[in-house]
């Protein structure tokens, strides 16, 4: 407040602080206002005379008083919203959470939390996702937590809101999940003849074909890159191999591996594997494997193996 003395001010003083010492002219009245930093601007008028100056001191304390008692409350609130794991497999369980804190200096009353899924995510069970706190004082926390659940691929997200019924605080914020899909790898190789007729009996010195065909059958994402591995019996080598789509086969001996390439959903890919016949076993039956691997680390998502019957050359 300012108070106006009835004559003009004649010399300023600041008096800074809860106490005032010394003495001034007082007779007339003063003329006060703030003053830079703490305490009062006295300007003293001009009419003479002198007191000392508790009356000062008791006016700006009492003007600090009156200046607490005045000033502005805060009602306001902050949301969090966190998940389980930011990354989750499609069709798997996860926990959500919303956290509402009171961060003003007065109580809140009647505040409703929330917790709700976004596009393409659903509640498992039947858990309330609306609270209801009737009281939440400053510094106070409350949370409400459910488990959800989404069969679709990508970027997902959770809504956190919290409003006190009034409307004088209210905050909101979302939490995002990374929905992987899982490939499902189906692997067959079957034994043909030169003309790709079945055959499954093949003569010393004769070659053949191994082909292979894989599929991510039914899968919800993009495999990673993976490679195809081929593993010969001693009876058998490698002559030469192709794939669809440009796939390359390059392999000596008993050994041979494709080039690195991915499976969209329910993309096929075919490989041929030329193999030769160089010897025949005791029990004339050998096995022929393949392993899908990636293409980085070379783990083995996949095998699928082939017998065949060799037989001596007949003249």
């Amino acid at each position: 407040a300012i108070a106006e003395a009835p004559d003009k001010p004649t010399s300023q003083s600041c008096v800074r602080g809860p106490s005032f010492t010394g003495t001034l002219n007082h007779t007339c009245g003063s003329h006060s206002m703030p003053c830079a930093g703490s305490g009062m601007h006295v300007a003293p008028c001009s009419s003479g005379g002198t007191t000392s100056g508790s009356p000062i001191a008791s006016y700006v304390q009492m003007s600090a008083l009156a200046s607490e008692e005045e000033g502005c409350h805060r009602l306001d609130m902050e949301v969090y919203c966190s998940v389980s794991s930011p990354v989750v497999l499609v069709g798997d369980a996860f926990q959500a959470k919303a956290t509402v804190k009171n961060t003003g200096d007065l109580s809140l009353s009647n505040v409703v939390l929330a917790l709700r899924g976004g596009d393409g995510v659903l509640q498992v069970g039947t858990s309330d996702l609306i609270m209801k706190i009737a009281k939440l004082g400053p510094g106070e926390t409350q949370e409400i937590s459910a488990t959800f659940i989404s069969d679709q691929v990508g970027e997902r997200r959770i809504d956190a809101s919290a409003r006190e019924d009034r409307g004088w605080a209210a905050a909101g914020c979302f939490c995002g999940v990374n929905l992987k899909g899982l490939p499902a790898i189906q692997l067959e190789m079957i034994d043909l003849d030169i003309q790709r007729a079945k055959k499954g009996i093949f003569e010393q010195g004769e070659s053949f074909i191994y082909e292979l065909t894989i599929e991510n059958d039914v899968g919800t994402a993009l495999t990673p890159d993976l490679m195809i591995v081929w593993s010969l019996p001693a009876e058998l080598e490698f002559v030469s191999g192709s794939g669809d789509r440009g796939a390359t086969v390059t392999g000596s001996g008993q050994k041979a591996e494709s080039n690195a390439f991915v499976l969209a959903p329910n993309q096929v890919l075919k490989f041929e594997l030329v193999v030769r016949c160089i010897g025949v076993p005791e029990k004339n039956l050998v096995q022929s494997r393949a392993a899908v691997v990636t293409a980085a680390g070379g783990v083995e998502l996949a095998t699928e193996t082939e017998s065949t019957t060799l037989k001596a050359k007949v003249n």
